[in-house]
């Protein structure tokens, strides 16, 4: 009997010696995970009046055909990612802040993602609430947040999400135009613009168009700024809304 039960136990550690072996040696065999190579990338926004390339100062034709011209097109994007095919977004910034108004600098928004094929570019418009909360004067002067952007209203609705600013004439009267928007409620998400690219070693530029025109005409709502063009948000809440609406639809 002792035999047979020194006979069982020695079975017993054979098999387990087996089974050590056979672990160890599955996770020898394992490759390690690859670390995720990320690679540059800059998105420029095209500023844009009816497709063609916007130049401050130039006369247009507003929606209503009058003689309009801009001085100061300046607007904040929050979240900016590139987006897979199967709905994964890469982060390239948490914010910035597109001044056209500089020309060509102040344009472009850069961070490193990884590599790989992107189907298009999504943001916010607007100052997302975790950063509108934040003190300006806390920040480097060269931040999109910093006091130097003079895009913050500390009194009223914190940072100014966007602004619009130019001259119309109609029937030669020359007429103003001021749009200062903020407030949180004026926030809008989820704004998606298709582009098909790759990013390699070394990076890659992709481009979107921001169209002023199309901003300022929509088929729910568009702007006859010369009757009513003035808006710092809370004394003229309605266009504030009407004109954020506009905005989303105004990228490509």
């Amino acid at each position: 009997m002792q035999s047979t039960i020194n006979n069982f136990r020695l079975i017993g550690a054979v098999i387990l010696v087996v089974m050590l072996q056979s672990f160890s040696g599955c996770n020898e065999t394992t490759p390690p995970e690859e670390p995720v190579v990320k690679e540059p990338i800059s998105v420029t926004v095209n500023n844009l009046y009816g497709g063609s390339e916007l130049s401050y100062n130039q006369i247009y034709k507003s929606p209503q055909d009058n003689d309009l011209w801009i001085t100061q097109s300046k607007y904040y994007l929050s979240n900016v990612v590139a987006v897979k095919a199967n709905g994964v977004k890469e982060l390239i910034a948490d914010i910035a802040i597109i001044n056209h108004t500089l020309g060509t600098e102040g344009l472009t928004i850069s961070g490193n993602i990884p590599k790989g094929d992107y189907v298009g570019i999504a943001f916010d418009l607007g100052v997302r609430e975790d950063l509108n909360s934040k003190d300006p004067s806390t920040y480097d002067i060269n931040h999109p947040l910093s006091v130097t952007q003079n895009m913050y209203w500390g009194w009223s609705t914190q940072y100014i999400f966007s602004k619009l600013e130019g001259f119309e004439v109609a029937n030669s009267d020359t007429s103003s135009f001021v749009i200062h928007t903020g407030l949180q409620d004026l926030y809008r998400p989820n704004i998606n613009v298709a582009r098909t690219f790759r990013v390699e070693t070394g990076g890659t530029d992709v481009s979107v168009n921001f169209d002023i025109f199309s901003l300022l005409k929509q088929s729910d709502y568009t702007f006859n700024l010369t009757v009513n063009g003035e808006s710092h948000t809370t004394d003229n809440l309605p266009l504030a809304i009407q004109y954020m609406d506009n905005f989303t639809n105004a990228f490509n």
